[in-house]
Parts: structure tokens; sequence; C-alpha cells
């Protein structure tokens, strides 16, 4: 069972601490002049580097990577939380898996606005079908205008014996085309509260190129891009990548205009 939903997982990635100083930089260039003898002892070398590469992490700063996810037992519960939305996924299996929980957590690049959010919950459990008390959302504090509420994290029974795979958002590189592109009238995108079914071609790309978006055009029976006529309407829209937006055309309007996410 497959839903897409517009849920946000705290993303904050460890702080990696202040850049070496000058006493740490000095410390550093006389632990590296000093010389090695040319055939130590037997086991000694290894020691000898083990004991400069130590010093090394102590002045510049280094400490152990923090974990990818932070994951606590809380009761009869796990509650999840994502430290590093930079992390490769095999991390995030590796994690969970410590504690016996087959979710398999991957990212897909989205917008700014949807990095750290939950787009895709799929209980891959299909045989047993839906369960009660199973993964389940943890909201954060305060107001919310996201439709689904506005989560910081799971809660994963103790003991979960089921198979649940989650996609998080993750923000989309330079050039990278989205494969979870959210709607350009979603909280947080570009034309959010804009009002911009039916208007024509022309109309839509001065909206667009005033927010920083180069738009491009597809229509149902056609394949791939193509360049509509400026009379054309617009009836739907996706932020595709950075700096850009694909808008489904056709040449008669909707009878019934998109209406305004529930937010505005």
């Amino acid at each position: 069972m497959r839903h897409d939903i517009d849920r946000l997982v705290a993303g904050i990635a460890p702080d990696p601490g202040p850049a070496p100083g000058p006493l740490a930089r000095e410390l550093m260039a006389d632990i590296t002049s000093i010389p090695v003898p040319a055939k130590p002892a037997r086991g000694r070398k290894r020691w000898l580097f083990a004991g400069l590469a130590a010093a090394l992490a102590v002045c510049l700063g280094q400490v152990p990577a923090a974990a990818a996810l932070d994951i606590k037992q809380v009761g009869d519960h796990y509650e999840i939380t994502v430290n590093d939305l930079l992390a490769d996924p095999s991390v995030y299996q590796a994690e969970l898996r410590a504690r016996g929980i087959d979710i398999t957590l991957s990212l897909a690049p989205t917008s700014p606005a949807r990095a750290g959010a939950i787009l895709v919950m799929n209980d891959l459990d299909r045989v047993r079908g839906p369960v009660e008390g199973g993964v389940t959302t943890i909201d954060g504090p305060g107001p919310c205008v996201r439709f689904g509420g506005c989560p910081v994290g799971l809660r994963v029974p103790v003991g979960f014996d089921r198979k649940a795979e989650i996609v998080l958002g993750r923000e989309g590189r330079p050039g990278e085309r989205y494969t979870m592109p959210p709607g350009i009238g979603m909280t947080g995108e570009p034309l959010h509260c804009v009002v911009f079914s039916n208007k024509t071609v022309a109309e839509i790309g001065p909206m667009l190129r005033d927010r920083g978006l180069e738009p491009e055009f597809t229509a149902y029976g056609v394949k791939g891009l193509f360049t509509p006529p400026q009379n054309w309407y617009v009836h739907d829209g996706v932020v595709s990548q950075a700096g850009g937006a694909l808008l489904l055309v056709d040449a008669k309007p909707l009878a019934t205009p998109k209406p305004l996410d529930a937010s505005c």
C-alpha cells in the first residue's frame, strides 16, 4: 500500500566544530617533522604511525562521525529522526538493522522545501495486508500548515516484524531533475497561493521567470517535452529541478480550475 504524504523529518547535519587554530597547526607541523627511523623495531612502526594519526586528529579537532540516524527506545517504541540527510542510504540500513528494524530508507532529489520530508511510506508486506499500530509519525510542536501534519520523526514498535520502505526528500543538486517533483502550488513552492491553472502559456512564462523558474511543457498524448502555442492553457505543474518547472497544458481550459492549496 503506497502513500504519498507531505511530512517533515528533522534533518540537521552535525556541527563539524571549530577550525584548527594557530597552536594546533604549529603542533601538527612539529609532529609531521619528526624523523622516522629507517628500520624501526618490529611492531614499533605501527605504534608510531598510530600515535601520529591520533595526535593529528586531536590537533585538528576531529571527532568520531555522528550517527546518521537518532534511534531511541521510548517504552515499547523506537523514535527515529534523521541527523544527516547526506549520508549514504546503506548507513541508514546498517543503523536500523543493528536494532532489528527491517525498514529501507532511501533518498530522492526534490525541492529545498521538501528536503527532509517523507515523500513515500510503503508497506512491503502485502501478503499479510495492512497493519494497525505499525510505523507512525511524530508531529513537531506548534502550528502546521501542511496537509497531513508536520512530523519530525518516526515511531516504530519494538519487535516490528514487517518490511517497510520510506523515501525521504533531499535537496536536488544543480542540474539534477527531481525524481519526486512537488506540485508548483504546494506550501513552500513558487506558486503557493497563486492562481495559475487556466493561465495561458503566454501568461505563465513571465510569472515563473519572475520567480527564477524556466518553464517546460508537456501535454496528454505528447511524448516528452514540446513547445505549445502561446494561447494554450495550463492545467497543472510541478517544480522539476532547481530553476525549472514542468507544466501540463492543453488547447482547452479546465472546466473546473485547480483550487488553491488548503493552507491559503
